[in-house]
């Protein structure tokens, strides 16, 4: 089995971050390959819907190319991000999120969840990824650490999970949740911490993509291509990079000959 981790930023240190703690979630599993890789072109980090849905473009263009060797792909960005629905509909292997992810361990593990994120920025962007996800009834709070994205790489570890561990702490004892998701990628290695601090539950979204994903190879599970995630329909598509090109192309060979051409590559 091949899994594939999908950072959309272009951070290669982030990447590799990542890449190992996908790796040590399937430690236990020889048989599982995780691998991951980074768009060339797009923003250091996401930290707002622009920035979604540029990263999602680039990242789209270099995962299609590729995917076919995978028989699973995780979205290692922890937001309702473009890119995991957009995976959806041109692929039949399963396709997750790491926010998604690990609000599904959350609800397995206590009745309200709180995430800890990075920026302000991202507290209404995730309490607005919760309710497009259909969770908020069980959403504690969203929490903000004040810290970008990048800076949890940059800081000193300490001062990372001090801060981490005080929002959290709030997040249990003003906010009544149960159990805490750690709300970006660049978190993964801190659970520990943060649970001794807390006395809760939790959970990396990393890891937690990467088991669920694992599970639904197992189960022999595809994602449906009725309804939401229903196949890309033939139409006319110019000036397109290679790999998104190849969506309207393949498009076009799925719906037979037509009178005109109706894909420019």
């Amino acid at each position: 089995m091949r899994l594939l981790l999908v950072n959309p930023n272009t951070s290669r240190d982030m990447t590799a971050a990542i890449l190992e703690v996908g790796r040590l979630a399937v430690a236990a599993t020889p048989a599982v390959v995780v691998d991951a890789l980074q768009p060339e072109r797009g923003p250091a980090s996401i930290e707002g819907q622009a920035d979604q849905v540029v990263s999602a473009h680039w990242a789209l263009d270099a995962v299609l190319p590729l995917v076919d060797r995978y028989d699973a792909v995780v979205v290692a960005c922890y937001s309702h991000h473009p890119l995991t629905a957009a995976l959806r509909e041109l692929l039949v292997q399963p396709v997750l999120g790491i926010m998604e992810a690990s609000i599904l361990y959350g609800l397995m593990l206590g009745d309200r969840f709180s995430i800890v994120t990075t920026s302000p920025r991202w507290e209404p962007l995730l309490s607005e990824g919760v309710r497009a996800l259909g969770y908020d009834r069980r959403c504690a709070s969203v929490r903000s650490s004040g810290l970008s994205v990048l800076e949890l790489g940059m800081l000193p570890p300490a001062r990372v999970r001090q801060r981490l561990c005080e929002v959290a702490v709030e997040a249990v004892q003003r906010d009544g949740a149960s159990v805490i998701c750690l709300g970006c990628a660049g978190m993964a290695g801190l659970e520990s911490d943060v649970s001794a601090a807390t006395g809760v539950p939790v959970v990396d979204g990393v890891a937690a993509a990467i088991k669920l994903t694992r599970s639904l190879v197992e189960s022999g599970l595809t994602t449906s291509k009725r309804g939401l995630y229903g196949p890309v329909q033939r139409q006319p598509a110019v000036g397109l990079p290679p790999g998104i090109a190849s969506i309207y192309a393949a498009a076009a060979l799925a719906s037979g000959p037509a009178t005109n051409r109706t894909t420019d590559l």
